[in-house]
């Protein structure tokens, strides 16, 4: 899929809820040319709750969220 001349290479969505109990879809994609491939993580599919990270920047994510899952400190 082509997007705004990005190649997308992976795409994945789950809908979770918020604190107060609204559906929230939480969208999951790669996307970019070459070696500037970024990871995308998109709230409800909103630009304003997008945030995009090079891989060292998602490591760093994924990372905090295996240390809260465990109840780790920071």
């Amino acid at each position: 899929m082509e997007l705004h001349s990005e190649r997308e290479s992976y795409r994945a969505t789950i809908q979770l809820r918020t604190p107060d109990g609204a559906l929230s879809t939480l969208i999951v994609l790669r996307r970019g040319r070459g070696h500037d491939e970024r990871v995308w993580l998109t709230f409800d599919g909103a630009i304003k709750t997008t945030i995009m990270m090079d891989n060292r920047e998602s490591e760093k994510v994924i990372s905090m969220i295996e240390a809260a899952q465990r109840g780790g400190r920071s």
